[in-house]
C-alpha cells in the first residue's frame, strides 16, 4: 500500500501502490482489476555531468513534464543508452518518483548489469534464469504520453522550491530550480535518507563530500543539523564496511538507523518551525510533510554540499579544498 512501490519499477517490473481496501481484497482474492494505463517514453541519451545525480533528472522532469500533466496516470517508461551510464541504485530513483509525477508507475529498461544486481541480492536466482523474464517495449510501440529525450549531458543540479503561500504557490515537487539561479538560501537543517536516497550509492555520495570537507579540515557548518538515515540495514552494514561512518562522525554528520523517518514527519531531521529552512534528499515537499518549515528538495550531493556550507549549494569537486585554503590564508 505504500505509494512508492513503483520503486520496484527499476528492476524491469510493473509495480504501483494500492489502498487499504484494494489489498484486502487482494489478499482474499488473489487478483484486482486493472486498466491497462497510457504509457510515457523517455529516452535517456549521453552522460550525466559530475555534481549531478538521477535526482536531478528527476527534478528536471518534474519541472518540464510532469507540471504540465504529461505524466499524469500514465507509466513512465525510461530506456536509452543513457540509462546504461546509470548505477542500478539511480535507476531505482528514476522509478521511484513516478510517485511525485502523478504517474501509475515507472518502468526502467532492464539491461545485463541490472541483471546481474538482482541475481546477486536474489537467493537461487540466475542471470540467464532473469533474461528470460525481462519485457521490452515492441518494434513501433506508440506511447499517448509521447516519446521524450533527455541528453543527461545537459542536466544541471537542481531543487524543487516551498513555493510561494503568499503568491499561491504551494510547495510542490514540481516547483523546479537551477541551483545556479536560486541565489543566497541559508539552512538550519539538511537530510539525506528515505527510500529515494538511502540506498547504497547515496551513501558513496554523501561520503564523497563529507571526505572532501573532512581533507580541506571542514565539517558540517556551525548552526545546521546534518542527518543521514540509511535506507536499510544491509546499507547501514555496507556503509560501516566501507568506513563512512568514521567520516560522518568526524565531520558532525548525525546518523540514524533505517526507517522512513522524516520523509513521513517522524524522529530527526524534521523542522520545529515555520521559520526553519531544510535541504533534503527525500522525494516530496508538500508543506507540513517534513514539519511546518520550508523544505528544498535536492541530490545527495547537493544535501551534503549545503551542509558543510551553510546555505543551498551545488556540489563541485574541489570546492572544499578551495574554501580550506582561503581559510588557512587569513
Amino acid at each position: 500500500t505504500d505509494s512508492h512501490t513503483c520503486m520496484g519499477g527499476a528492476n524491469d517490473a510493473l509495480a504501483f501502490g494500492v489502498g487499504a481496501t484494494e489489498y484486502a481484497a487482494l489478499v482474499k482474492s488473489g487478483f484486482t482489476f486493472l486498466e491497462v494505463p497510457q504509457s510515457i517514453r523517455f529516452e535517456l541519451v549521453g552522460r550525466l555531468p559530475r555534481g549531478t545525480t538521477a535526482k536531478d533528472v528527476m527534478l528536471h522532469i518534474l519541472a518540464h513534464h510532469a507540471r504540465r500533466q504529461e505524466t499524469l496516470d500514465r507509466v513512465m517508461e525510461f530506456g536509452g543508452e543513457g540509462l546504461r551510464s546509470l548505477d542500478p541504485d539511480e535507476r531505482a530513483t528514476l522509478a521511484n518518483m513516478a510517485t511525485e509525477c502523478s504517474a501509475k508507475a515507472g518502468v526502467v529498461e532492464a539491461d545485463e548489469e541490472m541483471l546481474r544486481w538482482i541475481a546477486a541480492r536474489r537467493p537461487g536466482a540466475s542471470v540467464d534464469e532473469l533474461r528470460r523474464r525481462v519485457v521490452m517495449p515492441d518494434p513501433g510501440a506508440e506511447y499517448a504520453g509521447g516519446r521524450h529525450t533527455i541528453d543527461l549531458a545537459h542536466i544541471r543540479p537542481m531543487v524543487a522550491t516551498p513555493g510561494d503561500a503568499a503568491k499561491g504557490i504551494p510547495s510542490d515537487p514540481t516547483n523546479g530550480a537551477l541551483i545556479a539561479e536560486l541565489g543566497e538560501v541559508k539552512i538550519d537543517i539538511a537530510y539525506g535518507g528515505s527510500c529515494t536516497a538511502g540506498k547504497e550509492v547515496d551513501l558513496d555520495l554523501y561520503a564523497r563530500v563529507m571526505r572532501e570537507a573532512m581533507e580541506a579540515g571542514l565539517k558540517v557548518k556551525e548552526g545546521v543539523d546534518f542527518y543521514i538515515q540509511f535506507g536499510s540495514e544491509s546499507v547501514e552494514e555496507y556503509a560501516r564496511r566501507r568506513g563512512y561512518l568514521d567520516v560522518f562522525q568526524k565531520t558532525g554528520v548525525r546518523v540514524i538507523h533505517p526507517g522512513c523517518g522524516a520523509c513521513i514527519g517522524c524522529g530527526p531531521g524534521v523542522s520545529s518551525s515555520t521559520e526553519q529552512v531544510t535541504v533534503s534528499a527525500i522525494n516530496r515537499n508538500y508543506q507540513n510533510r517534513s514539519g511546518p518549515g520550508r523544505l528544498y528538495l535536492a541530490s545527495p550531493l547537493t544535501v551534503a554540499a549545503s551542509a558543510v556550507a551553510g546555505k543551498i549549494v551545488a556540489y563541485r569537486e574541489g570546492m572544499f579544498a578551495e574554501r580550506g585554503a582561503a581559510l588557512a590564508a587569513r
